[in-house]
This record gives C-alpha cells, sequence and structure tokens, in this order.
C-alpha cells in the first residue's frame, strides 16, 4: 500500500508564508518534511528553512525517492515538494497521500502559464500525466482560502 501520509503539496517555493501562516493551521499539523534532492544534500538552504519556521514546528528534509519507504512518518506532516518530478518520485518510492496539493510553480524561463501561479513546461506535464494514470487526483489550490480545482480539469 506505501506510506500513508495526509497531504503533499507541489509548490515550488517550499517553505514560505502560505504554507506557514495558511496551510499548517488548516491541516492542523505542527510537522513538515521538505523532499527535494537538492534541499536535501544543502546545509545552508535547511537552516534558511528552519529559520522560517516558529520553534514549535518540527522540520525535517529528505529525498523524494526515499521518503516514501519511511513508514514511521507522522501521518499528519505537511510533505512540500517543488516540482512535479519530486512528487512523482515520493510516490513511486511508496508515499501514500490523501490528498495531493498543487500550489504555486511559477514563470520560469520555457515554461507556459496554465492559470494563474501554475506554470508548466512538457517534463511537468508528462510528471502530472503518470501521476493521474497512476490513479491519483491532484488539485490546484494556492492557499487553503481558494477552491479546490481537480488538475485534469485545467491541464
Amino acid at each position: 500500500m506505501g506510506t500513508p501520509i495526509r497531504f503533499l503539496r507541489i509548490d515550488d517555493r517550499l517553505v514560505h508564508g502560505q504554507v506557514i501562516v495558511g496551510w499548517l493551521p488548516h491541516l492542523g499539523t505542527q510537522s513538515i518534511i521538505v523532499a527535494n534532492d537538492r534541499v536535501a544534500g544543502d546545509p545552508m538552504r535547511q537552516e534558511m528553512m528552519r529559520l522560517a519556521v516558529p520553534s514549535d514546528v518540527e522540520i525535517d528534509f529528505r529525498t523524494p525517492a526515499a521518503l516514501g519507504s519511511d513508514q514511521a512518518l507522522p501521518h499528519d506532516s505537511l510533505v512540500l515538494v517543488a516540482s512535479p518530478k519530486d512528487a512523482w518520485a515520493c510516490l513511486q518510492g511508496g508515499l501514500a497521500p490523501e490528498i495531493l496539493n498543487v500550489g504555486g510553480l511559477h514563470a520560469r524561463p520555457g515554461k507556459a502559464e496554465i492559470f494563474e501561479a501554475l506554470h508548466l513546461d512538457d517534463e511537468d506535464r508528462r510528471h502530472f500525466q503518470s501521476i493521474i494514470a497512476a490513479g491519483h487526483r491532484p488539485v490546484f489550490q494556492p492557499t487553503p482560502q481558494n477552491e479546490p480545482i481537480p488538475l485534469e480539469e485545467i491541464l
């Protein structure tokens, strides 16, 4: 079945204000796991993210591929990934989120605007198509106050 987790969020900013003041209280969790190869290997970026979260919030850093095999993950953790590629790696590794949330994927060279604050290139689209084909139903919802929109309707 994989490792059950409540909430996986794709957001290229990873830890930022919307996550801290919006999603953490909305989800009622005090645990963040950042799953990103670059961050997992960069102690300086990890420290910057640690400084951004309140002292009562636990934050941990993993690679996406290794995350799904960790049966000790707190179910209520907010898992943050930076891209559809990272999300797909988590899912292939065995992570089983109840909710797969798509937040901001912002403008970058080679990415086209699909929806407000949602910019994708061909690789992103392929990963989202794989995620959907595997039976997951990602929803675009930048903040808890926004209505979730099934990503299939946007793509």
